[in-house]
């Protein structure tokens, strides 16, 4: 088709075409800037203020947080604006509670929380997502600011960032174990660690076979696996073990 034969556009339409292009790669810029803090320093406090500041300014929030899931509180770990300082604990309960239950599914509450200092004339819309792998919640991101309420694709973003920075904290988490947990990990297969790290929350074999999208019999297996691999007489050592390397219960 020649030139000529392209239907012109409405400037409306074009509007909407260069602004649809404009999030394309803001979205991108996000997962490329993440990517490569990550990929060259790995994770730690410094990089999570980066990748903190990095999403507020391309989602226009003012106001964020991370924090890392400890027992029954949330440690801040970045913040940005109006908020807990760094070092700060929050208690699991309320929102948080339901949004950091096992097995974590991806859901963004806009409920009013103690999380923000600035006043509540302010206007602002705030939101809290659950940061997790392989439905293992290991802390959260929170925002706020006045973008208003989040469209699909943006879910859709910020659910992919949850889980590339979840990720991250669990490596991280692993890497700070010993060289002999190192080991234990490493004689596991990809498979038997995704079911390791996943008894400490007590899961029955077809609670785990739904999770992981296998058969139960195959869980029973992965499980025997594992207890043999490790040495230990029963899930209940082997949970208390998975707890041991970072694989919490919470």
């Amino acid at each position: 088709m020649i030139d000529s034969e392209v239907p012109a556009l409405s400037a409306r339409e074009l509007r909407a075409s260069v602004k649809k292009d404009h999030e394309e790669n803001a979205k991108l810029r996000l997962f490329y800037l993440t990517g490569k803090m990550l990929y060259d320093k790995g994770w730690s406090a410094t990089i999570a203020a980066q990748i903190l500041n990095t999403f507020c300014t391309q989602i226009g929030a003012a106001h964020g947080l991370i924090a890392i899931q400890e027992t029954n509180t949330l440690t801040v770990l970045a913040h940005l604006g109006q908020t807990y300082p760094v070092g700060a604990r929050i208690p699991i309960m309320g929102v948080l509670a339901k949004l950091l239950r096992s097995p974590c599914e991806f859901q963004v509450s806009h409920e009013l929380t103690p999380l923000w200092s600035y006043p509540d004339t302010a206007g602002l819309t705030p939101s809290i997502i659950p940061i997790a792998y392989a439905q293992q919640p290991l802390g959260i991101l929170a925002f706020s600011g006045n973008a208003g309420t989040l469209s699909k694709d943006d879910n859709q973003t910020i659910h992919s960032l949850s889980g590339l920075v979840g990720m991250a904290m669990m490596r991280a988490s692993k890497q700070s174990a010993s060289p002999e947990d190192l080991h234990i990990l490493d004689s596991l297969t990809p498979r038997e660690r995704e079911v390791f790290a996943l008894l400490p929350y007590g899961h029955s074999n077809a609670a785990l076979a739904e999770l992981l999208g296998i058969a139960p019999g195959t869980v029973k297996i992965h499980v025997e696996r594992i207890l043999s691999k490790l040495g230990l007489k029963d899930r209940t050592q082997a949970a208390v073990k998975a707890v041991e390397l970072g694989f919490k219960n919470n």
